[in-house]
């Protein structure tokens, strides 16, 4: 038999598996009508205790150490490989019911459908009907030159590389995914990570520092390929959260230092683009909630029903969790103190989504993004700025399609390093993490002793610096100083033509600018 694993696991997952899952597209020619697996009937809800050091299928070892990510319906532990003593990354769900079967059996799918779609080079093998769907939509978006452009860009492009790879599964005998008969457990092994991005932005919170302009960039490239590759395959997520988003290092750059990839490890929240579906199925993050999705909640409260999902509704939950890696926290609990107030009372989650739907607009929550914060994220980069503004407009008729935001300024040397990546064209990564204000590389600059003194390339501004820095006072219940509440406001994006640097004033402030925001 053929494998499909990985270089570390080449013998884990055989290729009978990825033919039965690998389509599950109408059209497609390795599409199946249903599943074969265990009667959910006999299945049982009680939650399942997982014992550390346990060992399955006489090869995973679950560690003793605290989980990598836990939620209410599955738990990833670090699991050591007994045949390669590598780490990997355990998903084991907390019971075998017939939810937990579902998501256990669409994540699998999910997985295995990418690694179907393209090879270990990430050269796309087979193509699909929703994609050409995406590209129709973004032809009556954009120009035809740009169309052109992102045919070409995203028909090649790589989704394999947004999500974790599988290893291996618990199955039957007939390797459909399925209950494990021996330890009747649900699980998925997976490749180890290095970090969460919550885990990420905590460090950055604890030493008073910021994610970097570089880190922030591959963050937002992140969700924005991921998301983009799930409405390839005519799928959405409404439950991204930074906690499910992972680092990975996936190699070396010419001068060792570590390739960091951004990967999503969580799918059971998926479903299908434009299904009707009630609203209690629905698996959704009310942090990151979309406007017509609180919309659609309270209609359905006062008429019950059906709702649509629409993709533009990921647009925008993306586009929450591109924001919190800029300020390090979400917003609206953050910004807004009647969130908390109301996430702790009974009712209060109906309170928030009419707030979120426009339906109380004495909140202040007409525009999402604080003045402060906006302003900040204008100085860094404005194309930053602009994508996140986009990513976030309320009506979902002016807000960016994910094609129109993978096609953005802010990306242009992400997708200049994934057209190098896609024809073998090595690059010096040094050069990849200089980006000047506009987003792009730029070489290190010979400064002459009489010439001012440059502020580093990953400098963060004094407006995001102040706005952190008054959020942290307010959650202290101290007054922020008056600097810091009132910082200097960004000059106005046409007086900042491209290409030059801003030049500053020699003095103390600028001299003690460093690499982090606080």
């Amino acid at each position: 038999l053929a494998f499909l694993g990985t270089d570390e696991h080449p013998e884990a997952v055989p290729s009978p598996v990825a033919f039965a899952w690998h389509g599950a597209m109408p059209g497609s020619k390795y599409e199946v009508a249903s599943l074969p697996g265990q009667n959910t009937d006999s299945q049982t809800e009680k939650p399942q205790k997982v014992e550390a050091g346990r060992l399955l299928y006489g090869r995973w070892r679950l560690s003793r150490e605290k989980p990598l990510f836990q939620d209410e319906t599955s738990t990833v532990y670090r699991a050591r490989d007994a045949r390669t003593s590598k780490d990997v990354a355990l998903k084991v769900y907390r019971d075998s019911g017939p939810v937990s079967l579902q998501k256990f059996r669409k994540s699998v799918e999910l997985l295995l459908t990418f690694r179907g779609r393209f090879n270990e080079k990430g050269m796309r093998v087979e193509g699909s009907q929703n994609l050409d769907l995406l590209l129709e939509e973004l032809r009556s978006q954009t120009s035809l030159a740009d169309y052109a452009t992102a045919q070409s860009f995203i028909t090649n492009m790589s989704f394999r590389s947004c999500f974790v790879e599988i290893i291996c599964f618990s199955h039957d005998n007939d390797w459909n995914p399925a209950v494990d008969p021996e330890s009747n457990l649900l699980f998925i092994v997976m490749e180890m990570g290095d970090m969460a991005l919550r885990e990420r932005m905590n460090e950055c919170i604890h030493t008073k520092s910021s994610l970097t302009i570089t880190e922030i960039q591959s963050v937002h490239w992140a969700l924005v390929s991921l998301v983009c590759g799930l409405h390839s395959e005519g799928y959405m997520h409404l439950d991204i959260k930074p906690s499910t988003l992972f680092r990975f290092t996936v190699g070396q750059t010419k001068s060792g230092k570590p390739k960091h990839l951004w990967k999503l490890i969580d799918l059971d929240g998926v479903v299908r683009s434009g299904a009707q579906m009630r609203l209690v199925d629905l698996p959704y993050a009310a942090d990151y909630a979309p406007p017509e999705l609180a919309q659609c909640y309270l209609r359905s409260q006062r008429e019950g029903g059906k709702i649509k999902v629409e993709r533009k509704m990921n647009v925008w939950s993306a586009g929450m969790c591109a924001l919190e890696a800029v300020s390090l926290m979400p917003v609206l609990s953050v910004k807004y103190s009647w969130y908390q107030k109301w996430k702790q009372t009974k009712g209060g989650n109906t309170n928030f989504m009419a707030a979120l739907a426009g339906e109380k607009s004495n909140l202040g929550v007409e525009k999402i993004i604080p003045q402060d914060l906006l302003e900040g994220m204008r100085f860094v980069n404005p194309d930053m700025a602009h994508l996140v503004e986009t990513m976030l407009v309320k009506e979902p008729k002016h807000r960016h399609s994910i094609g129109q935001c993978l096609l953005h300024k802010w990306f242009e040397p992400k997708r200049k390093a994934v057209f190098n990546a896609r024809w073998g064209i090595e690059e010096d990564s040094e050069e990849e993490e200089e980006l000047d204000a506009h987003g792009k590389r730029k070489k290190k600059p010979k400064w002459d002793d009489d010439e001012e003194d440059p502020v580093p390339h990953e400098a963060a501004p004094l407006d995001i610096q102040a706005y952190i820095k008054a959020q942290f006072a307010q959650s202290a219940g101290e007054e922020p100083a008056a600097k810091e509440l009132a910082p200097e406001p960004a000059p106005a994006l046409e007086d900042q033509p491209s290409g030059k640097r801003r030049s500053k004033k020699k003095d103390k402030q600028t001299n003690s600018k460093s690499c982090s925001i606080m």
